[in-house]
């Protein structure tokens, strides 16, 4: 295999997620744009709650440079001096001697100079509106900042305690009422140095969600985490809405994408069907259907290195296409873009196996398929084992499975 193989995705299907967030405008605004193709069933509501968890975790870093402490921040408050002259009858400390000197001696009037500090008021009305920001996206979030999930939890905490230790800053602003900050604003407040040059970073965050292209916002806020492997999985996924788009179903999105969601991100109706259940990040399906995790009640055998007992979660397949009580199609996404290994995909057919073997006792007919870039599997594959479908794929062949399925057709070949 050459060296140089680019592995791309399948742009169609990619678009077909990313053309529901269409527009222009705000954040919400363009986050809450539908296509026609595609009704939506959760509220603005959702919408805000999903953006903001992904902003605080894009966020994340920037804000681990922050003070520990309110000390630390008083510590290294920004200051403004300026100069001032003027005369005086009887002498003051800071005498310019020389200039009094000229005006004859003995002096009637003393030459005084005197420095004035004070806190610098642009880079204070910075730190204001981004702290203002970063609390309401971080209340915006709350609901779906789950216990068990270490990442947002340890967001929350670092959140919570920034908020905490900074808020006593504001005191010291003479204007309580800030603006969106200029770039000559955020220039000046990156010019202070530590630690008001992070402070300058998450600002820029959050001004550029104001003023930033609807359909890139799309892509960071969509993109379950991870990536390049993420927004290939986001254009499978795609893929399957445009391949019953095609076959006259009607569409209805059901909730935000992510892994920390309860239940099927999309609803499929074919005409004189039952509903379709489309997952992405499917570790809800074994719940929402009534079988067991195998792997998890197994894997809680377990312990760690310190002895404690191993926290095992459910598994997670990609992407579930399922109508309930009837039959399945998992697909394990599997982009190895930096190595190029066509390993990696062939692997991908033992977890689609495992998650299909799971959903056995829910479905009359299962099939599993571990889907890869087109470069690296150049033709459909597939065969059946112990009774369910296992099979190796790409994008390209996402309408004639989909198609099969959602015809009524026998799964395998």
């Amino acid at each position: 295999m050459s060296a140089t193989m680019t592995l791309t995705v399948d742009e169609e299907g990619l678009r077909r997620v990313l053309s529901e967030w269409s527009g222009t405008g705000n954040l919400y605004r363009a986050l809450a744009a539908t296509s026609e193709e595609v009704a939506r069933d959760w509220t603005p509501r959702d919408v805000e709650r999903r953006a903001m968890r992904i902003l605080l975790l894009e966020c994340s870093p920037l804000l681990r440079r922050w003070p520990k402490s309110s000390k630390a921040w008083m510590d290294h408050l920004p200051t403004i001096s300026q100069r001032h002259r003027f005369w005086s009858e009887v002498p003051q400390s800071r005498v310019d001697w020389a200039k009094t000197r000229r005006r004859g001696w003995p002096p009637e009037h003393f030459a005084i100079r005197k420095r004035h500090r004070s806190t610098d008021q642009v880079t204070l009305s910075v730190l204001a509106w981004t702290l203002g920001r970063l609390k309401g996206a971080f209340e915006a979030s709350q609901s779906l900042t789950k216990s068990h999930a270490t990442a947002t939890e340890e967001l929350s905490n670092d959140v919570q305690r920034i908020i905490s230790h900074t808020l006593p800053l504001l005191n010291l602003l003479d204007e309580s009422d800030e603006g969106v900050p200029s770039r000559d604003s955020i220039r000046a407040a990156r010019g202070a140095g530590w630690p008001w040059n992070a402070v300058a970073d998450v600002a820029e965050v959050f001004v550029a969600l104001d003023q930033g292209g609807a359909e890139a916002l799309a892509r960071r806020l969509l993109r379950p985490d991870g990536f390049p492997e993420s927004l290939f999985q986001l254009s499978v996924l795609g893929g399957v809405l445009v391949a019953a788009h095609e076959l006259g179903a009607q569409l209805t999105s059901l909730r935000p994408i992510g892994h920390m969601t309860d239940g099927p991100v999309y609803q499929i109706q074919m005409p004189g069907q039952e509903p379709w259940d489309l997952w992405c990040e499917a570790a809800r399906c074994w719940k929402a259907y009534g079988v067991e995790d195998h792997y998890r009640d197994m894997a809680a055998a377990l312990t760690t290195s310190e002895r404690a007992p191993f926290q095992a979660r459910n598994i997670r397949p990609d992407i579930v296409l399922a109508r309930p009580s009837d039959r399945a199609l998992v697909f394990e996404c599997k982009y190895p873009g930096e190595s190029l290994d066509s390993g990696y995909v062939a692997h991908g057919m033992y977890q689609a196996a495992f998650y299909g073997h799971q959903l056995v006792p829910a479905f009359s007919e299962v099939a599993g398929y571990s889907i890869g870039p087109s470069e690296l599997v150049p033709k459909h594959e597939e065969r059946v084992v112990n009774g369910i479908v296992v099979g190796l794929t790409s994008p390209r062949s996402l309408r004639h499975l989909v198609a099969r399925a959602m015809r009524t057709e026998q799964l395998g070949a």
